[in-house]
């Protein structure tokens, strides 16, 4: 390999990082593979016999940072459910390699990280180029859709557990809980955008068919404690958890509520604020004594489009800000005569303010309720964090799924937007590492991670003895001796030609 770099007639250094590099993966894979053998003995011979029946040994291949890791280990039989007989590799089971079609943890923890960013085949080139294996777009295709497909059963059994009273409660604890929920319209395809045009079809046969039919959305709802200053004039959410997928209002609220239950103490959450844009669906996530405000953003941005003059709709917005809300919708009402009837002017004035009559009631600010701020002055001063006006909302849209699912003219299947949404949003979520556990997603045992450290340790050690001795290793070849005696057909052929020179045709 290295003559073959010296005999270039330009040589860079990425030509002896490469070979480096190479070298240190086939080193590493050599020290896993003994490493995983060498475990897998400890549980054979730890393991309950009456149980698992030893029915010998397979070979098989994990796709590792490293590389391709080839190793051997034991094949048990053993009872189902049912009773039935059943293969298992302990080893498999333990480590929790078998699950993702025999790719590490690691692996998977590269996928995630960058298929928020880039499309599946160039997160399959970048995995490429950054470690040991070779892994293709399809290959990534199906570690998100397998990783979704699990997200969804473990909310499911979550949820579950929530409403049997089953689920542990969380000890972390919170004075104040915000939370903010939207939805994203997405481009269809294949049999899903079909299905939503014959769908269209029959309902209205007459017409045809608007391009927005295509589009489907997918919701988002996040909660999260309150912000963090992070340097001057910067702020970060504390505490994101998010809930991605085709639901109901309902199906999110349980989702969420059991994510919750699961990491705080809910009975020490005296504040919790929901912030929405008004959409039916969003109002089902409101719970029992929960502040209801509508959200600033989409309010501002309904003024901007349905009022023609820019004065007049600044002029709205102050009032906003000064919290003079029935005197937005008068001030409606009176432009529909300073734009002299116009009908087109008039259609929009009369669709803001219908907006405006719908939220008249929920445009008050949260810290506007009688005592609020005083609260949020004495949960400061214990938590450390700021909590300021909400509207985070459109922001983690685009950063989590929008710049990822609706850029350079993308459209989705139904089930397959679902999975990548859900993968990209729970690696977000600050519970991702306990969420990682009980997805089973690779995690080693302790007694492996003890193991593996003793095990480098020993090659340190043996490494620090070899320089301190300045032993100089030497290839030693060993040969099996044996006699002729019964062989005289063998002693004959011996005679004429040496041993050396035999060949076998």
């Amino acid at each position: 390999m290295f003559e073959n770099i010296l005999t270039k007639e330009n040589v860079t250094f990425k030509d002896f990082e490469e070979i480096a590099y190479k070298i240190a993966c086939e080193f590493a894979n050599e020290i896993l593979r003994n490493m995983l053998e060498a475990y897998d003995k400890q549980v054979m011979d730890n393991r309950d016999t009456s149980v698992y029946r030893h029915k010998g040994k397979e070979t098989t291949t994990i796709k590792a940072k490293t590389g391709l890791v080839e190793y051997t280990r034991t094949k048990y039989l053993t009872k189902n459910e049912e009773g039935k007989n059943k293969c298992v590799y302990l080893i498999d089971e333990m480590l929790n390699i078998k699950e993702k079609g025999q790719v590490s943890g690691g692996i998977i923890e590269l996928i995630v990280k960058n298929i928020a960013e880039v499309s599946y085949r160039v997160c399959a080139e970048m995995i490429n180029n950054m470690t040991g294996i070779t892994i293709s777009g399809v290959a990534v295709w199906n570690i998100v859709q397998q990783l979704g497909e699990e997200i969804k059963q473990y909310e499911k059994k979550k949820v579950e557990a929530f409403q049997e009273d089953k689920l542990k409660a969380g000890e972390k604890e919170t004075p104040t809980v915000y939370q903010e929920a939207d939805g994203i319209m997405i481009y269809t395809q294949g049999k899903d955008r079909k299905e939503q045009i014959e769908k269209y079809k029959k309902e209205h046969p007459n017409e045809e068919v608007p391009k927005k039919v295509r589009n489907i959305e997918i919701k988002l709802g996040m909660t999260y404690e309150g912000w963090k200053e992070i340097c001057k004039n910067r702020y970060a959410l504390v505490g994101k958890e998010y809930v991605a997928g085709y639901m109901t209002g309902e199906e999110m609220a349980d989702i969420t509520n059991a994510n919750l239950h699961s990491k705080y103490d809910m009975s020490k959450v005296e504040l919790r604020v929901l912030n929405s844009d008004g959409g039916s669906w969003i109002k089902r996530l409101l719970t029992a004594k929960a502040i209801y405000q509508a959200d600033s953003y989409h309010l501002k941005e309904k003024i901007t489009k349905h009022v023609r003059d820019t004065e007049d709709s600044e002029y709205l917005k102050t009032l906003f800000y000064k919290k003079e809300y029935s005197k937005m919708i008068e001030y409606v009402e009176a432009l529909k005569y300073k734009y002299d009837g116009e009908v087109e002017e008039v259609e929009k004035l009369n669709e803001l303010q219908k907006y405006l009559n719908k939220r008249k009631d929920t445009m008050k600010r949260y810290k506007d309720y009688d005592g609020v701020k005083q609260k949020l002055k004495t949960y400061s001063k214990k938590t450390g964090l700021k909590y300021r006006n909400m509207g985070c909302q459109e922001s983690n849209n685009y950063c989590k799924l929008t710049r990822r699912m609706k850029k350079k003219r993308m459209s989705w299947s139904k089930n397959g937007s679902e999975n990548i949404a859900k993968v990209i949003t729970f690696y977000a979520s600050e519970s991702c590492t306990d969420i990682i556990k009980d997805l089973n997603i690779q995690i080693l045992p302790e007694s492996y991670v003890e193991y593996a450290q003793k095990y480098i340790e020993e090659i340190e050690n043996n490494i620090k003895e070899l320089k301190k001795n300045k032993i100089k290793l030497k290839k030693e070849y060993t040969f099996k001796q044996g006699s002729l005696e019964g062989c005289p057909g063998l002693k004959k052929i011996l005679e004429n030609k040496p041993i050396s020179e035999l060949i076998y045709r």
